[in-house]
This record gives structure tokens, C-alpha cells and sequence, in this order.
């Protein structure tokens, strides 16, 4: 979805409150020394992707850039705390002043919620709490995961993003692509089939791809599209073979007719596709339970997965809905939640978890070129028992130095360094776009 109307509705929306069960350390004392937030930055890491973004559903082409804007907070202790910061600047204004340890209540070493005098301040922040639990990481010497809760496992697994509408790419945007070895093909569907072999080839193991699919906007009309979304997913499957686990998304392509969405669904059933993404938007709950009766009546197991377009994922109404229809007595009508990572944040993102495994419903985050966004993810799925994956993508950021993960065989793992696990390169930052000091 566009990143401007996500980020105004993150704003308006408000954080339900509610603690974490206890954990079992209640009653350890968690403060090792007294802070005091001095200095607050916000300042772009300028990137790039190793291939271009090409047309999704709803947007045209963007090229390679990328960019992580930077939320630095720093004490008076010289310790800084980094996130991701997509909300509005004045939001972080009154955190000067203030002890990050006493912004929330605390079992122990683990953070439970916002504490309550600040409950709205932290509402406000739109997922700048990133960067709060780094700085107390750091301050306790722990990673975030740890901060978080008890871990349930020791790494996460990897979906990676950056399959989009390369059949689209015109003659000029496919000059010097990374995949495109020669002249391009002769049917434009192997362009993305190429693309995933590339990525296949790529470090960390990844082997869970997703693929934009909705290209309606981009076609003479829809059945044309819904032929060419179809052979895209069958040439990706021939090229990755079947070792290779395939999502699709549809940023809401299919909203003018959702029930082609089934349609699609069983044309490709034979590709083994594991989920659909946003396919339409989540309000046509009816909609979306007819699709999942086709899919379920024809022994198609693939899920469905929606949320990233409300601030905290899917609206609990639509949680509570349950698909009765054959072979899907109980099944949740959406069997993946997916709130954006950057404009939730911590404290919000362990409510929905909490939320969504009460309705036997898995997490999987939103997130859009940004890697700080990324390593974000990996702390929370290693304590959410219902995490199904995280999201990645080819965008490289030079400031930013991951030390603190590994990624290999598919999977993201913590190497131990305190607080998120990622420092900067000065160097490779631009100017800051907000400088406020106590």
C-alpha cells in the first residue's frame, strides 16, 4: 500500500493496553543505572536494491532506491538507541527528559507494556519504540529479544520479497539487471523466472519467495491479467523447482472482481502456493470466505493472509471471523496477519501476536525496503510462538552494520550482540532530518 497513507492511519489509531503474563524473573530488579534522553536524530541511511523494483499492482516502476530513515536516541550516559522511524517527527519531542526504563512496566529484565503514565506518549510514537529497546538492550547488556519475553525458538524463518512485475520492465529498465544475463526472453513471464533463479543463488539460503501478482492495471483487461499472473506463478515454479515454498501477493489487484481470486487460486494449485497476500481488501469478508470455500472444497490448502494496510494488522472484528464451509469447520477466515513492522513497533506488535494465537491465527509482518525493519522482526519472531516469518528483500544499506545476525539456510539468527544487534557507519548517513536536544 502507499507508505503515506499507512503511516497517517498508524498515527490516528490508538494502542490497547494490556500486559504480558508475568515472566520468571518477577520481582528481579531490572535497572542497572539511571538514563536520561538527551539528544534525538532523525537521519536518512541512503540505499540501494542489487535489482529494481518493478510494478506491482497499484504502482509503476521505482527503481533501485531505497532509504531507512534513521531514529537515533541517545542518554546522557553516551549509550544510542536505532530503529526505523516512519511517524511524525513531533511525536518524538517529549521523550527528552525522560528515563527510557521508566516508559515501561517491567517484570525483571523482561518489559511487560507501556507503563501507564506514558501509554499515550508511546501510542503516539508509531513504532519508535524500536529504538527504545535497543537503548535498553544496551543499557542491560541483552539483545531485545530477551527484553521481549522467554524465546520459544532459536531462529526464524526467511521470506524473501523481491519477485515483482519484471515481465512489465520496458527495453531501458532492464539495462544491467543483475538476473538478465544476454537478451532478455522471449516470453516475458521468464523474466520473473529468472529473477528467482538469481535468487536462489543469493547468500543467507533463502528459499521462500514472494511474487506480486494483480496486474490489471498494467493489462488490456482483466482476464488478461489474470492469464498472465497465472503463467507467472507457473514459469517462477518451473524455474525454483519444488524445493522452493512460493507466496503471492496482490496488493488488492483483484478488488474489482475478488472472486477471480479463487479463480486464480485453483489455476495454480498445482504450484504448491503456500499463501495469498492483500488480494483484496479485507472489508469483503463475505468475499473472502467464498474464496476460501472454493479453495477448500477443491483440496487447495494455500492461506490467507491480509493486514499490513491497518495500524496493528487486521481489525479484531475480522479476526474473530471463522470459516464453517467443507473441509474448514473452525478455520480462522484469515490464517495470516500481517502488521507493518516499522509503524507498530514492540509494544503493539506483542498485543496483535497475543491476539491473533487466540484465534489460532499466525504473524508474519509487513516490511517494505527497510532492513532495520528486517532485523527488527527476527527479536520478535524468536519469543512469538505463532510467528510464521519474516521479510526481506536486496535493498543494501551501507550505514548500517547487522552484526548482531546471521542469516544462512534460509534463516536469521541472533548472534548475541545487546540491544537490536546493529551499529552505524557515519559516514553513510545523510544530514539529519531532525536534531532535538534537551
Amino acid at each position: 500500500m502507499d507508505r503515506r497513507r499507512l503511516l497517517r492511519a498508524a498515527t490516528a489509531a490508538g494502542l490497547a493496553l494490556v500486559a504480558r503474563p508475568a515472566a520468571a524473573n518477577v520481582g528481579t530488579s531490572r535497572r542497572v543505572s539511571t538514563l536520561r534522553i538527551t539528544r534525538i536524530l532523525l537521519q536518512p541511511a541512503p540505499g540501494r536494491r542489487l535489482t529494481p523494483v518493478a510494478p506491482n499492482a497499484y504502482a509503476p516502476y521505482r527503481g533501485y532506491g531505497a532509504t531507512d530513515p534513521v531514529l537515533r536516541i541517545r542518554t546522557a550516559q553516551r549509550l544510542e538507541g536505532i530503529g526505523c522511524y516512519w511517524g511524525p517527527p513531533e511525536a518524538l519531542g517529549p521523550l527528552l527528559g525522560l528515563d527510557p526504563f521508566d516508559l515501561f512496566e517491567w517484570d525483571g529484565d523482561a518489559v511487560r507494556g507501556p507503563a501507564e503514565p506514558h501509554a499515550g506518549l508511546l501510542d503516539r510514537l508509531a513504532g519508535a519504540d524500536v529504538a527504545l529497546f535497543d537503548l535498553l538492550g544496551k543499557a542491560l547488556g541483552r539483545p531485545i529479544a530477551d527484553l521481549l519475553g522467554r524465546r520459544v525458538r532459536e531462529s526464524v524463518a526467511v521470506y524473501d520479497s523481491s519477485l515483482y512485475m519484471e515481465d512489465l520492465l520496458t527495453p531501458p529498465q532492464r539495462e544491467g539487471l543483475a538476473y538478465l544475463d544476454g537478451p532478455p526472453p522471449e516470453d516475458p513471464t521468464e523474466m520473473v523466472a529468472r529473477k528467482g533463479v538469481w535468487l536462489l543463488g543469493r547468500p543467507g539460503g533463502v528459499r521462500t519467495f514472494k511474487i506480486k501478482v494483480g496486474r490489471a492495471k498494467w493489462t488490456e483487461s482483466f482476464d488478461a491479467a489474470l492469464a498472465r499472473d497465472v503463467a507467472v506463478v507457473a514459469a517462477v515454479r518451473r524455474a525454483v523447482g519444488d524445493g522452493a515454498a512460493l507466496l503471492l501477493d496482490g496488493n488488492n489487484g483483484y478488488h474489482p472482481r475478488p472472486l477471480a481470486a479463487a479463480e486464480f487460486a485453483l489455476a495454480t494449485a498445482g504450484e504448491d502456493v503456500f499463501a495469498m497476500e492483500e488480494m483484496f481488501g479485507e472489508e469483503l469478508a463475505a468475499e473472502a470466505r467464498e474464496v476460501k470455500r472454493r479453495l477448500r472444497a477443491a483440496g487447495v490448502a494455500t492461506k490467507l493472509a491480509d493486514g499490513e494496510t491497518h495500524p496493528g494488522g487486521i481489525p479484531s472484528t475480522l479476526l474473530a471471523e471463522r470459516f464453517t464451509g467443507s473441509g474448514g469447520s473452525g478455520e480462522p477466515l484469515y490464517d495470516i496477519d500481517q502488521p507493518d513492522m516499522n509503524t507498530t513497533g514492540y509494544a503493539r506488535l506483542v498485543i496483535v501476536a497475543r491476539a491473533c494465537a487466540g484465534h489460532r491465527i499466525t504473524v508474519a509482518p509487513h516490511n517494505f525496503g527497510s532492513k532495520l525493519g528486517f532485523y527488527a522482526q527476527v527479536h520478535a519472531g524468536l519469543v512469538t510462538p505463532n510467528w510464521e516469518f519474516s521479510e526481506v528483500d536486496d535493498s543494501a544499506f551501507p550505514a548500517l552494520r547487522p552484526d548482531g545476525f546471521r542469516l544462512e539456510r534460509g534463516r536469521a539468527w541472533l548472534t548475541g550482540m545487546p540491544g537490536l544487534g546493529v551499529t552505524l557507519d557515519e559516514t553513510h548517513l545523510d544530514a539529519p532530518l531532525l536534531d532535538l536536544r534537551a
